[in-house]
């Protein structure tokens, strides 16, 4: 089961819920590091609650659990209620309506790290599925932003202890992930850099105080030795290991660009608002580092930002038609 502590309290407001999401994007190390009860612990919840994730309060807390269990993975600074932003039937419900899936919504510390993150989320789907009230047959992890990359992490994770997980595991969904990296970081990384060299600005200047998750963004770090021995806070260039796409998982991502079509310069030069579309769709200039998706598993939705990728009409066709048949 989950540590009760100062996130978890049942009358939480859904803005006190967004408050604690935000600061744990910014600061959220160091909450942790300091013992703070806002530090929010990963967990997995229903619509209704947080789940205990062991064999009797699975049993009575999910009655009508699925074989199709789908789990999705919000990005920095956001929760588990971003995945409905006006009110509408998000993703998760949509699959659970119309295939018959059981979502579930992950909650956590965004401002940790990438790698940290990824592999207590491998650790939790292992228990989860052994855990779950009928024999899982298909397991789909959806991912927005950061949390794309999150998956891609655990995968690799649990690909290397061998985990039991990965026998179900039938797709990876990536909404706007940044693969290699946000140009949002690294600009605001090199302002940094450029405020700490004069002694009137050092003060003002944001970086040490950004936290790891956000960091970890400036290239799309997966694994601890993406970062291990390195200042977060110098120049440095790409050097993370090379993590290709999970073996025998059908992978899926979906990328938006404000420009009206693949020519507009718009769409080049601002991508989704936050991530650039070749970030998004996996693509670098260095071709051991592009991600191989199937080209026919790859959208990129015009005239969308960032955000978009969570509620628009079209990407949850698209997400839903990913997933047809569920049996794969």
């Amino acid at each position: 089961g989950f540590v009760p502590n100062a996130t978890d309290t049942p009358d939480r407001s859904s803005a006190e819920i967004k408050t604690v999401a935000a600061l744990n994007g910014a600061f959220g190390d160091h909450l942790e590091a300091t013992g703070n009860p806002l530090a929010i612990p990963m967990g997995l919840m229903t619509p209704h609650q947080l789940l205990k994730v062991n064999n009797a309060s699975l049993k009575a807390s999910m009655p009508q659990a699925s074989p199709h269990l789908v789990v999705l993975v919000h990005g920095l600074s956001m929760s588990e209620l971003s995945w409905s932003r006006k009110g509408a039937p998000d993703i998760g419900g949509r699959l659970q309506d119309e295939l018959g899936c059981t979502p579930l919504y992950l909650r956590y510390n965004t401002g940790r790290h990438i790698s940290t993150n990824g592999q207590e989320l491998a650790a939790l789907l292992q228990r989860l599925c052994e855990a779950w009230p009928v024999p899982v047959e298909s397991l789909s992890l959806v991912g927005h932003s950061m949390g794309g990359l999150v998956i891609r992490s655990a995968c690799w994770y649990a690909e290397r202890a061998q985990s039991g997980w990965l026998q179900q595991l039938q797709r990876v969904v990536c909404l706007g992930s940044p693969h290699h990296g946000s140009p949002l970081e690294r600009a605001g990384h090199a302002l940094d850099v450029a405020m700490q060299k004069t002694p009137y600005t050092a003060p003002l200047a944001l970086g040490k105080h950004r936290s790891a998750g956000i960091k970890d963004l400036r290239h799309g770090n997966l694994l601890d030795e993406d970062w291990q021995g390195h200042d977060p806070d110098q120049p440095r260039p790409d050097t993370r290991k090379i993590i290709p796409l999970p073996h025998g998982v059908d992978c899926y991502f979906a990328a938006a660009t404000l420009g009206r079509d693949i020519h507009d310069p718009l769409g080049h030069v601002l991508g989704d608002l936050l991530v650039r579309l070749d970030s998004a769709v996996g693509l670098h200039t260095d071709d051991l580092r592009s991600l191989n998706i199937e080209p026919e598993n790859c959208r990129v939705f015009h005239e969308k930002n960032h955000f978009d990728l969570v509620d628009d009409e079209r990407v949850h066709r698209q997400i839903i038609e990913w997933f047809e048949p569920v049996h794969g």
